[in-house]
């Protein structure tokens, strides 16, 4: 075994090599995702691309489909994780942002649904509908079109 990797300190070093890269790739999948369904035209989006659909700056897809963000309950630890992680604001801040918008008449939220269960439901029945997950779906009917850290 020492012929193989040498010192002992290098095969404690591989080891802690090893578990790291475990430990990225646990953490990558266990990342939020940003999910369409999979009826949707839509393959892929950047991160600016979902912030400017989930602030209300366009109503449409990049590919200029109509879309229809949904998002987690009002007080949901998923939402504000994802809106931290999306736009770096803290929950407080997103709401204050939304209740200013929808007091002018400019642009209505995305619609709340009651949990991710129900968030499927929606993308299974409307293809012009995004949401996000708290980790990547085991479900064939919704497809991950971005990744969040």
């Amino acid at each position: 075994m020492r012929a193989l990797f040498g010192s002992g300190r290098r095969l404690r070093a591989l080891a802690l090599l090893a578990l790291g890269c475990c430990a990225a790739a646990a953490h990558a999948a266990d990342a939020m995702v940003v999910v369409v369904s999979a009826q949707s035209p839509v393959q892929a989006m950047t991160q600016k691309e979902v912030l400017a659909l989930y602030t209300g700056r366009t109503r449409s897809f990049p590919n200029g489909e109509v879309a229809r963000p949904l998002d987690q309950p009002r007080d949901s630890p998923l939402r504000e994780a994802f809106y931290r992680a999306l736009t770096g604001m803290d929950l407080a801040r997103i709401n204050s942002y939304w209740a200013r918008l929808h007091f002018t008449g400019q642009v209505q939220p995305p619609q709340p649904v009651d949990d991710e269960r129900a968030l499927i439901q929606r993308l299974r029945q409307d293809p012009s509908a995004l949401g996000y997950l708290a980790h990547e779906p085991h479900d064939s009917a919704v497809r991950v079109v971005l990744r969040l850290p």
